[in-house]
């Protein structure tokens, strides 16, 4: 199973739940290049992606940014610092205009209560993008750089397909390298 084929639908996977979470999310839209979250700030909400697409960019003492993912149409965002309490992991920008909806840390804790299958998703979810995490690891560690943005180009070809020719990837020269 795919990162896109465990996240897409996040509340349509939750069952007869989903509508009702669904009600109790709120709508919030971003513009292209705006922020979501920034990396290191205190996780407080969780997001699905319902329109968009976003970059996620994670930074080094030096400065250095590295672009880790675009995410798109019922992936999800922020589980990791809300579920563990803590901090932003990453910067998440707004590569269009964007729609998520959105939960509180303190009433996403009241739903998982409610229903346990929310805790089995949520978990699901973490350990196929630790698994990602892991494949990209052993990418940079032992596949040639030609190989690599090759392979980079051609994910975020298919991140961007919307079903029309050309494809146009909205990501900088910089964020692919």
């Amino acid at each position: 199973c795919t990162l896109q084929t465990m996240t897409a639908g996040f509340l349509d996977g939750l069952g007869p739940a989903g509508p009702a979470w669904r009600q109790q999310m709120v709508r919030r839209r971003y513009g292209r290049d705006e922020p979501i979250f920034h990396e290191g700030e205190s996780g407080d909400t969780f997001h699905v992606i319902e329109k968009g697409r976003v970059l996620i960019e994670v930074s080094t003492k030096r400065g250095d940014v590295a672009a880790l993912a675009v995410r798109g149409p019922g992936e999800v965002l922020g589980e990791l610092a809300i579920v563990g309490g803590g901090r932003r992991t990453a910067k998440v920008t707004a590569l269009e205009p964007t729609e998520t909806l959105s939960l509180t840390q303190a009433r996403l804790d009241e739903l998982r209560r409610a229903d346990p299958d929310v805790d089995r998703r949520l978990l699901e979810i973490l350990a196929e993008k630790l698994s990602e995490t892991m494949a990209q690891l052993m990418e940079v560690l032992f596949t040639p750089v030609e190989t690599r943005v090759l392979r980079v180009v051609l994910r975020l070809a298919d991140a961007f397909d919307d079903g029309s020719l050309p494809v146009t990837i909205r990501v900088r020269q910089e964020d692919i390298a």
